[in-house]
């Protein structure tokens, strides 16, 4: 996707500042990775982690003939075979690491792709500090949850197909459309909320790119050949059942979560539900479904995910046996409750508003990027609709989950640090005294 020589053709105040994030990036995660070690249980403290560690001692207690039916029994194979075999060899401390060097690989494509699709040092900069701070990039390659293997996949067959539209040659446009196409078939083998990506990617590519659209098809085939179509057929010879298999993050659970919030029931209570009978309960109750999609959305895109991340993770928010919220709300009021809140946690507090005003960077950053596109219209470079169809693609297929948290949208973090740079950099001057990268000749064509 980037010429081997990438990181020697950067600027030299430019290298400086890419040495600085890398030297941030790993004193933030050794001293996360320090914090695991002192805290074994921190590893489960993800979203289903607890239930996907319950699957891996599943899987090493199981015999070799009920071993198969187990995979195949289990939902989709990314959600628990690539952590069983990192747990297998070195246990979570090896899962932690492997997952952190994904997590800089992330940063080191994400600062690369900001340079070669904006050619402005200050939006790839922005981008590596929006990155390396972002709540889902901080926690998840040390929890024992999926976004780090989903980002990886996600971030790379968005940065290429953006490559492929950019400034790519016929030969070098195959290539590329067919590695991000199958990057987004292996990305929705682990987290099915990418399946619906190649199939928006494919219509607006097929209008973008009308002469290529055999092209684009085929790499369409290729991303759904990859997975669910070989998946399903493997369980179809297997254990003779084509589909995805039954787990309880499958679309049924995740209905019949939507369900009980729906009928005010404690969460649970349904177990499994079809698409038909919930659009059955959906229209009969309009306003409550609104409410609850209305709370997700709010959750997904204004919730900072500090308190995950401080409060929970790193154990900030804890409180001692016995105390109450509901006594000191009781007896002070709701300003005692503030009061007590930052006496207890100043320091929870305090980073709750950092990251919260970081946040808010992010998202009105994206949002300048929106509208200065919209108003621009057929001026907006190619590789920025296909970063925001895959964000919008991405977060809309979120809403099949029964809760909506904000770790859904931790796939499209490095999209958003770029789309949000671009919104506030792209036509600033830039660190020093470089403003753009200077474009460069590869093989007779124009690159930068």
């Amino acid at each position: 996707m980037f010429s081997e020589d990438s990181l020697r053709n950067l600027s030299a105040s430019l290298r400086l500042w890419f040495a600085l994030i890398v030297i941030l990036f790993f004193v933030i995660h050794t001293g996360l990775f320090l914090f695991d070690v002192t805290d074994p249980a921190a590893v489960i403290r993800g979203d289903r982690a607890s239930d996907r560690l319950a699957k891996l001692n599943e899987l090493f207690a199981a015999s070799r003939h009920s071993l198969e039916g187990i995979i195949f029994n289990s939902g989709v194979p990314g959600d628990f075979l690539q952590h069983a075999i990192l747990y297998s060899i070195g246990g979570p401390y090896l899962l932690i690491g492997f997952q952190i060097a994904l997590q800089f690989i992330i940063l080191v494509t994400t600062f690369l792709a900001a340079v070669r699709l904006t050619g402005s040092a200050t939006v790839a900069v922005a981008t590596g500090f929006f990155v390396l701070v972002m709540p889902g990039a901080l926690l998840n390659p040390h929890l024992l949850v999926t976004e780090t293997w989903f980002t990886l996949l996600l971030t790379i067959g968005t940065f290429a197909i953006c490559q492929a539209v950019k400034d790519a040659s016929k030969r070098d446009f195959l290539v590329l459309i067919y590695i991000g196409f199958a990057s987004f078939g292996l990305a929705s083998s682990i987290r099915p909320q990418g399946l619906l990506v190649p199939l928006a990617l494919a219509a607006y590519l097929s209008i973008a790119r009308f002469s290529d659209r055999k092209t684009i098809l085929g790499a369409t085939v290729l991303a759904y050949a990859m997975f669910p179509i070989s998946w399903m057929t493997l369980r179809l010879l297997f254990v003779g059942d084509f589909g995805l298999g039954a787990s309880n993050a499958d679309l049924s659970t995740n209905l019949a979560l939507r369900a009980d919030r729906i009928l005010g029931l404690p969460l649970d209570t349904t177990g499994r539900m079809g698409p038909s009978a919930f659009l059955a309960l959906a229209a009969g109750h309009p306003l409550a479904t609104f409410n609850s999609v209305y709370t997700d959305a709010f959750n997904l895109i204004l919730n900072p995910g500090a308190n995950h991340l401080f409060g929970y993770y790193l154990g900030l928010g804890e409180t001692p046996d016995g105390f109450s919220w509901l006594r000191i709300r009781d007896e002070a009021g709701v300003f005692g409750v503030i009061a007590e809140l930052l006496r207890r946690n100043l320091a929870l507090v305090a980073l709750f508003v950092t990251w919260t005003a970081i946040h808010a960077v992010v998202i009105l950053g994206v949002c300048k990027t929106v509208l200065s596109n919209l108003k621009a219209n057929y001026r907006t470079p190619s590789w920025v609709w296909v970063a925001l169809i895959v964000v919008a693609t991405t977060a809309a297929s979120g809403f099949v989950a029964g809760l909506v948290r904000w770790n859904l949208r931790a796939g499209v973090e490095p999209l958003l640090a770029l789309l949000a740079a671009y919104g506030w950099f792209s036509n600033e001057t830039a660190f020093g005294s470089v403003r753009k990268i200077e474009p460069r000749k590869l093989g007779g064509r124009t690159s930068v």
